[in-house]
C-alpha cells in the first residue's frame, strides 16, 4: 500500500488526486476527470469528492455533480 509523507497509508487514488489538484490550480483542462478517476479508484476518498465538487463550482457548474448522485 502507498503512504504519503508522514507515513501515513492511503489509496492509489492520490495520484489522480494530486494531477486533479495540479490542473484546478493552475486553471488547467483535466481537473474534473482527474477527480473522477480518483472517485472511481476510491469512492470512499473524501478529498476527491470535496475537490470535484469545488471544482464544478467554481466554473458554474454544481448542478451537474448533483444530477449525477441523484
Amino acid at each position: 500500500m502507498l503512504t504519503d509523507r508522514y507515513g501515513l497509508l492511503v489509496s492509489a487514488a492520490r495520484d489522480a488526486y494530486g494531477v486533479g489538484c495540479e490542473a484546478k490550480l493552475a486553471i488547467y483542462p483535466g481537473a474534473v476527470e482527474a477527480f473522477d478517476r480518483a472517485i472511481a479508484s476510491d469512492p470512499g476518498f473524501g478529498l476527491a469528492h470535496a475537490a470535484k465538487a469545488h471544482a464544478l463550482l467554481e466554473r458554474g457548474d454544481a448542478a451537474r455533480d448533483r444530477e449525477k448522485r441523484r
